[in-house]
């Protein structure tokens, strides 16, 4: 994913969160279903990558990203949903 762009890496995300939830209704109505169960587990890690990714390039994607070790960074824009990316 390091050879993604901002925008491309945003798509990306938006992308595998949505699979995450078609496969998370599917879940709820099919709890024992193995391989639902390995995409679930494969596409949650594969989200959680690339929210890592895009928080280490580009700043955190929300507030509960924020590393406030130092200073708060929250209200540094531009902000995903601004357009600009």
């Amino acid at each position: 994913m390091n050879n993604m762009n901002q925008k491309q890496l945003l798509r990306y995300i938006d992308a595998i969160s949505l699979a995450l939830d078609d496969v998370t209704l599917f879940l709820d109505t099919h709890p024992d279903n193995p391989e639902a169960l390995d995409y679930y587990r494969t596409y949650k890690e594969k989200r959680a990558q690339a929210v890592r990714d895009y928080n280490r390039f580009f700043g955190p994607l929300n507030r509960y990203n924020v590393n406030c070790n130092n200073e708060w960074q929250w209200n540094q824009g531009p902000w995903p949903w601004q357009g600009e990316v």
